[in-house]
């Protein structure tokens, strides 16, 4: 347009300016029978500003007064060439030092009467539709209001409009994707959407299923749903998945909720979603009613009863205090010991309390305290025998645990399998 508009100017007679008022400033209407949309008529009055501004600005308003209709004419030659699908019916300048400039258009051809906007998320979770749709509001109607009305015959041009709605749109309510537009015109008009990620996106999602109260093994049934909800996240943008991370949390706890084991065992979930390019997605479940846990232990760097397997059965009598019994087999010397006790929850992460050893006719004081998801300190005190032995544990996985044991006499590393 700004060469359609250089052009014609520059084979325009400059007149002989006289001394007196000169244009200081142009103002532009646009009326029509069927008014254009207020972005596109925005963009037509800008248009024409531009060229009323280099045209008329700085020259006598005595020069405009006299040379008004050949001004008029130039100004409906340049727009009957720009704005495809319409004809300029009639400009007329009011000379002032506030030049007017009043055009008058029509509609040519085909009008669009309604738009469809189709958005392509192929590569996206088909779950994930509703809440994009969320996100980008009201779009459809904005990309409307911007289009019906117009002829068909300017979308070519006028399409840039409704582009650039919904590209501001999309920037300050999704911003975690680009967009790519491809406009069909037509008395219907299509518009398709393809939505592309933008910035790091997640590739690999890792599911964990936790719990400090039941064996990790009961949770191993809801492990295959849970799972392919998590497969969601696959091909998100990180962000997004960081913004949204209530939504998603709320859809994993729906999943696990339906899970039998949820209600026989009174289990409480907890999930927690820490977004990256691998996706770490941790699912805590802990019983307000019990406590049990099975393991098996083989020590590395020990001579005896280097192997042994402990099963714990606790009733928790309240909401930080239970009591317990803990069996232990020693497949050494084939022997077994039974050690009821108490436990108490001095605070979120920390336990301890006192175990007696029938075999051993000895108390036992242990400390237990968790540092993160996957870190513990133990320790454990003897007084028949002065004996200490302290723990750091690490999970490995949900099954499987390396500890390094610290006593009196000697250290070991030691295997723990969590079932």
């Amino acid at each position: 347009m700004l060469c359609v508009i250089t052009l014609l100017l520059a084979i325009w007679p400059v007149t002989g300016y006289t001394a007196g008022e000169t244009v200081d400033k142009v103002r532009v209407s646009i009326t029509a029978d069927e008014q254009p949309p207020e972005r596109v008529a925005k963009r037509m009055t800008a248009s024409i500003s531009t060229v009323g501004d280099q045209m008329l600005t700085g020259r006598t308003v005595d020069d405009v007064a006299t040379n008004r209709a050949n001004y008029e004419k130039l100004v409906r030659e340049i727009f009957d060439r720009v704005l495809v699908g319409y004809s300029v019916e009639q400009v007329r300048i009011t000379p002032g030092a506030t030049t007017g400039i009043a055009v008058t258009v029509a509609p040519w051809g085909d009008i669009i009467h309604d738009v469809s906007l189709d958005i392509d998320t192929s590569s996206l979770n088909s779950e994930l539709m509703n809440l994009i749709r969320q996100d980008m509001g009201k779009i459809e109607e904005q990309v409307a209001n911007v289009l019906i009305g117009l002829p068909v015959d300017s979308v070519a041009w006028a399409g840039g409009v409704s582009k650039t709605v919904i590209r501001e749109l999309l920037e300050d309510q999704l911003p975690e994707f680009r967009s790519n537009l491809e406009i069909t015109p037509g008395s219907h008009t299509n518009i398709k959407l393809t939505l592309i990620p933008a910035g790091p996106v997640i590739d690999n999602v890792h599911l964990a299923l936790r719990s400090r109260t039941i064996p990790n093994i009961l949770l191993m049934e809801a492990s295959p749903a849970l799972r392919e909800k998590a497969g969601m996240l696959r091909g998100l943008p990180v962000a997004f998945v960081e913004r949204h991370k209530d939504y998603f949390t709320s859809q994993l706890l729906a999943v696990a909720a339906r899970h039998p084991s949820v209600e026989k065992y009174g289990l409480v979930l907890t999930p927690a979603i820490s977004p990256g390019v691998d996706t770490q997605i941790t699912l805590n479940a802990e019983t307000t009613k019990y406590r049990v846990s099975l393991e098996g232990n083989l020590d590395m760097g020990r001579q005896d009863d280097n192997t042994s397997g402990k099963l714990h059965i606790g009733k928790l009598t309240g909401s930080r205090d239970e009591a317990f019994f803990e069996l232990k087999f020693l497949p050494d010397n084939l022997s077994w010991k039974f050690e009821p006790g108490w436990g108490h929850k001095f605070m979120a992460n920390t336990m301890g309390g006192i175990r007696y050893s029938v075999s051993d006719r000895g108390s036992i004081l242990w400390l237990n305290h968790y540092v993160g998801d996957n870190w513990m300190l133990r320790y454990e005190y003897v007084p028949k025998t002065d004996y200490n032995e302290f723990g750091v544990r690490y999970k490995l996985h949900d099954f499987l645990s390396a500890e390094y044991v610290i006593t009196d006499k000697e250290n070991w590393l030691r295997l723990v399998a969590n079932l």
